[in-house]
């Protein structure tokens, strides 16, 4: 049967956006590939593709009628996304750092080296039991420990002042550090 007379001749030639719209839609896999290859995220390829498409559905029919090579100009429109992309993420991650630089170091630290909350209530807990194990140790004992490992005197100072041999402190220290190992756990 023979098309009716005339439907040929009045279909009108495919416009020039509909034939670059028709080689995206041929190429879109592949555009997806090569965009995941430049962007590492299958998730940005897919954004970035269908960025491509939206610029192709902004050209007016004279800037697509001008692209001679439509696959070419694909390619090439999809890396300079990905390309800008890019920048602009090296650009928000560079002012995302000079925010918390500016903002949280002010405040006396690094919000990066701040304990979780999780973290902060784990070691309250836990100085709570050692210090409940010092109260509970012998005085000399106690008081050896708190100077060698709370002051930071050495073994040799700490015995200067309790008065006691060197000797003395090793044995307070090595009976403090089982107490707690015994009623605090490690670490």
């Amino acid at each position: 049967m023979n098309p009716p007379l005339g439907s040929m001749q009045d279909d009108p030639p495919a416009s020039a956006r509909q034939a670059l719209a028709d080689v995206w839609l041929d190429v879109r896999p592949a555009l997806v590939r090569f965009l995941t290859a430049r962007t590492g995220s299958s998730a940005a390829a897919e954004d970035l593709a269908q960025d491509v498409w939206l610029r192709v559905q902004g050209l007016t029919e004279e800037a697509a009628a001008e692209v001679r090579h439509p696959q070419a100009f694909l390619y090439r429109m999809a890396a300079n996304l990905a390309l800008d992309s890019s920048k602009a993420q090296r650009r928000a991650g560079a002012r995302d750092l000079e925010w918390r630089r500016a903002h949280v170091a002010g405040e006396g630290g690094d919000a990066d080296n701040a304990p979780s909350a999780e973290d902060a209530v784990w070691a309250r807990l836990k100085l709570e039991k050692v210090a409940a194990a010092i109260s509970q140790m012998p005085p000399k004992a106690a008081e050896a420990f708190r100077l060698h490992k709370m002051e930071g005197l050495s073994q040799s100072e700490v015995a200067d002042r309790m008065g006691v041999s060197r000797s003395a402190v090793e044995k307070y220290i090595a009976a403090s550090l089982k107490t707690l190992l015994l009623k605090v756990g490690w670490p």
